[in-house]
């Protein structure tokens, strides 16, 4: 059993009802040491990928130390998923409004304002979870692509989802994922996705990138959604600050072409993950896919010479 899933088990979720949501955050911690103690390889994963992708730049102790924030920053995820989940629709609707700030709105406004939709891509960084509640309670017409652990999350997320007038792709029960979020977007919606579904990856024959130490195939799905649809494309990183504080940071697709330097038609798919690598290398305990690095699958070294002499672009490793 993972530990999302792990966390998610009926005695659980009725441990944090009876505990209340300011003692649940204690509770997901300690039985998040309890499951890594348990299942030490899941641990091993974890800190053996930090070792591999920052190793090379820190220390010893800085690296014991990174490994430990990391750990926790995985529970601080897992306990934003149950609170998400099971918080009543007034608990929530207070905390967003309350812990929540907003940077670059405005983005989004000039992306609906053209009547395509909005895709909004983000990762699995920080609250993320927290996203799509964020920009419902700011009257913004939100659609999100979920996979669920458990078919309670499931029928909780959907109850909730309706309160906020949101709409769920349930990646699990649609056959034509691309289909359902041409429809939404033609319908001037946001549609949430995420661009480092490592596992999910469907990579482009040509054009490769570094990510993370890793030089990788991009992802081709972004693209293929922008053809179809020709809705615009906002990223944001919901960033957490201290004290249940949140910080949704949005940019538009421009904004990081320009940013980076690169041409107006370069790929979206090497903008947004880039732009991600550096909120990793900036802040490493709020990704939470370092159990997924060793399946980044890394382009042999002939093709990556070969990708070096193209006249397309090509990206650096960023640095922090």
């Amino acid at each position: 059993m993972k530990v999302s899933s792990f966390l998610q088990t009926r005695p659980n979720l009725f441990a944090c009802q009876v505990l209340g949501w300011r003692l649940t955050s204690h509770y997901i911690h300690l039985m998040g040491h309890l499951y890594f103690r348990v299942n030490k390889q899941e641990k091993r994963k974890v800190e053996g990928s930090i070792q591999m992708a920052l190793g090379v730049s820190k220390s010893r102790k800085e690296i014991a130390e990174l490994k430990r924030q990391v750990l926790l920053g995985l529970l601080d995820h897992y306990y934003e998923k149950v609170f998400n989940a099971y918080s009543s629709v007034g608990e929530l609707r207070s905390f967003l409004r309350d812990n929540v700030e907003g940077e670059g709105l405005e983005s989004l406004d000039a992306a609906l304002s053209k009547g395509r939709g909005a895709l909004f891509v983000t990762g699995h960084f920080g609250g993320v979870e927290f996203i799509p509640g964020y920009l419902a309670v700011c009257g913004y017409p939100v659609t999100i692509l979920v996979r669920f652990s458990s078919q309670l999350l499931r029928n909780k997320s959907l109850l909730k989802a309706a309160k906020f007038h949101a709409k769920i792709i349930d990646v699990d029960k649609t056959q034509n994922i691309l289909k359902a979020i041409s429809e939404n977007l033609k319908e001037n919606r946001i549609v949430v996705t995420q661009c480092d579904e490592i596992d999910e990856w469907k990579p482009m024959r040509n054009g490769t990138r570094w990510f993370l130490g890793k030089c990788i195939n991009l992802d081709r799905t972004i693209n293929v959604v922008l053809r179809r649809s020709g809705a615009a494309v906002v990223f944001g990183i919901m960033e957490r600050q201290h004290k249940q504080q949140y910080k949704l940071i949005m940019s538009s697709l421009e904004e990081l072409r320009k940013a980076f330097g690169l041409p107006g038609d370069a790929s979206p798919s090497a903008a947004v993950l880039k732009l991600l690598e550096q909120h990793i290398y900036a802040h490493p305990d709020q990704w939470y896919q370092w159990g997924k690095y060793f399946g980044i699958v890394t382009r042999p070294i002939y093709f990556i010479e070969f990708e070096r002499r193209k006249s397309l672009p090509y990206l650096e490793p960023a640095t922090v």
